[in-house]
This record gives structure tokens, C-alpha cells and sequence, in this order.
């Protein structure tokens, strides 16, 4: 069966882009209609699901920050309209934890019709940790990440094929220990940045060249005349990581020891797993 698929996902550092692009690939090697969409791009993409007709899958897919899915994600969920459909939300991780992004985009996906038929957590080198010489998950996602992700993709189509299409039950998103679940449901992104000095350029070394405002992925930055940062900021650093100047203070050693510690806490086993 030939249907359209519409991968919409936000990636500031590119590995969720190549989960996405994959996937992309791997469907129109069977035969299917697959468009990528970047939020990071597409300010309204909800508005062009809106004149949909006909039945499609939604391939949905964010990067874990503070052990939820971002903001913008969650946001285009909820704007989403009724159409029903069906749906296959996934995630990159940085080897600490997945958290309860999945079974909280499976769950804002199925309040808005949609049939939830897989899902995925995808191992990625840690964001945070560009400076460090042994990140997290160095490489990932790696050829038997994607190759798992091929494994998700013929096995939804052979649920749609099969006509059924048999939703995912809630409780195979159930996998985090009682105490990881805890954890995660007590943090936020707003949480982080309530006990976090705001991000912000020094002046004595800022150029005003723009470089943070152009690869800002949520239009968090505008310059007057230096950097001025607003609270869509979702703390992903690509200003940081991409200044010429250096003019973000980032203490990378620091940063690292506090997540190689967060990640030894955490009772996740560190895989790409897929769920069908």
C-alpha cells in the first residue's frame, strides 16, 4: 500500500536530521511518497497539514533536551488538527537518558487522532559535549542505528499494509525504572534555565558578526547592537559551539563531569531501541 509520509523533525545538531533523512530514504526504497519538513525551517508547518484529505503517517522526531522533547515539537503537536492518521514518534539521545520524550509525543499524538504504530530512541553523541574528546555516544547514530531504524520503517508499513495497523500500546513506552521516571518527570526546560546564569555573548569579545543569530534553530537571537537572546531559547548551544569569536562563555570541562555523572546515575540501558 502506497500512502504519503511526512517526516517533520527538529535537530539544532544534525543527528536527528540524519535519523530523519534515513528514514526518508528508506521509504521511498519501498515505493512510498516521504517528505521531510524542519521545524527549525517551517515557523507554521502545522497550517500545511490542515488541507490534508487523504491518510498519511507523521514520522516525528526531536532531540532529548532536559529529558523531554522540545518546546517547538510539542507546540506543533498541539496545533496539530484532527485528522486522524497514523503516526511514528522518535528521538535522539545523548547516552543519559531518554526520558519521557516518547511516550509523551506518543501520547500528545494520539489526542490528536493519530494511530500511533512505532516508535524509536535513537543513540546520538552527546550535544553538550563538543569540546570533549570521548563524548558520549562518539559517532552515533551509526550504521546499526539506522539499520534499526530500517527495521522500524518495513515494519510499520507492514501493519498499514496489513490493514489492521495494531496501535503501539502505551505500555511498551513504559521502560524507564521507577526512580529514572521520577527524575524525569521533575525536570524541565524552564527548570534548567530558572537555575542557570542566561545565556549571553561578552561584549569585550562579541564582533557583532550574526554568526549566533543565523544558526540560532528557534529565532532565539537578534542583535541590538550586540546579541540579544529571548526566552525561546532552548539552551542548545549552537550559538556557543559556532561563534568565531569564542565570545560564549562555556566551561566544557565542567560540563562534561556533570553529565558523564548524570549519565553513571542513570539506569537506562544505553541502546538504539525501536518499538513496533
Amino acid at each position: 500500500m502506497t500512502m504519503e509520509h511526512r517526516i517533520v523533525y527538529f535537530s539544532p545538531a544534525g543527528t536527528t536530521r540524519k535519523v530523519a533523512e534515513a528514514i526518508g530514504d528508506f521509504l521511498r526504497r519501498r515505493g512510498q511518497s516521504a517528505l521531510l519538513l524542519d521545524l527549525a525551517r517551517l515557523r507554521n508547518a502545522a497550517a500545511s497539514f490542515a488541507a490534508q484529505t487523504q491518510p498519511y503517517c507523521l514520522w516525528l522526531g526531536s532531540p532529548v533536551y532536559c529529558d523531554h522533547a522540545v518546546p517547538l515539537l510539542e507546540d506543533f503537536v498541539g496545533s496539530l488538527p484532527r485528522l486522524g492518521g497514523f503516526a511514528v514518534p522518535f528521538v535522539t539521545w545523548g547516552a543519559v537518558t531518554s526520558g519521557l520524550a516518547l511516550p509523551e509525543m506518543a501520547g500528545g499524538l494520539s489526542t490528536r487522532g493519530f494511530t500511533v504504530l512505532g516508535a524509536a530512541k535513537v543513540m546520538a553523541e552527546h550535544s553538550s559535549l563538543w569540546q570533549s574528546s570521548n563524548p558520549l555516544a562518539a559517532g552515533r547514530p551509526d550504521a546499526g542505528d539506522l539499520a534499526q531504524m530500517e527495521e522500524l520503517v518495513e515494519r510499520v508499513l507492514a501493519k498499514i499494509a496489513g490493514g489492521g495497523a495494531e496501535p503501539l500500546s502505551a505500555e511498551r513506552l513504559d521502560y524507564l525504572s521507577p526512580q529514572l521516571r521520577a527524575q524525569s518527570a521533575a525536570k524541565s526546560l524552564a527548570g534548567i534555565k530558572a537555575m542557570q546564569p542566561p545565556v549571553a555573548a561578552n561584549e569585550q569579545l562579541c564582533t557583532r558578526c550574526g554568526q549566533c543569530a543565523e544558526v540560532c534553530p528557534v529565532a532565539a537571537i537578534r542583535l541590538d547592537p550586540f546579541p540579544v537572546i529571548d526566552d525561546s531559547c532552548i539552551l542548545c548551544r549552537q550559538c556557543t559551539r559556532h561563534c568565531p569569536a569564542g565570545a560564549y562563555p562555556y566551561d566544557g570541562k565542567t560540563v562534561e563531569t556533570r553529565i558523564l555523572g548524570m549519565a553513571g546515575q542513570s539506569d537506562e540501558v544505553k541502546e538504539t531501541q525501536i518499538f513496533v
